[in-house]
């Protein structure tokens, strides 16, 4: 696995990796352009889930999490970015 985690290259080894057979609701593959903006959006989207959590509002961070990151997140063929942004998540 390709160790630059926010690399073009190591979006298309996840991506070729998590969604290798046809018809298993893979999203569209990504261009470069594409995969810089999802990838700063989806490290947004966590810096604001995390905000939700420190102001303690637990259920719309869970709706937010379910609705934004989930789908950015399979967008971009990662499992949990939480790790790889060093955001605590699981701590609330």
């Amino acid at each position: 696995m390709n160790p630059n985690f926010a690399s073009y290259d190591a979006y298309l080894e996840r991506y070729k990796m998590f969604y290798n057979e046809e018809g298993d609701g893979r999203p569209p593959l990504l261009n470069e352009d594409e995969f810089q903006k999802a990838f700063r959006l989806l490290k947004d989207s966590y810096n604001t889930y995390q905000d939700l959590l420190d102001m303690g509002e637990m259920d719309q961070a869970q709706n937010y999490y379910a609705q934004i990151i989930n789908k950015l997140e399979n967008e971009l063929a990662i499992a949990d970015a939480s790790d790889n942004f060093r955001i605590r998540m699981y701590d609330y």
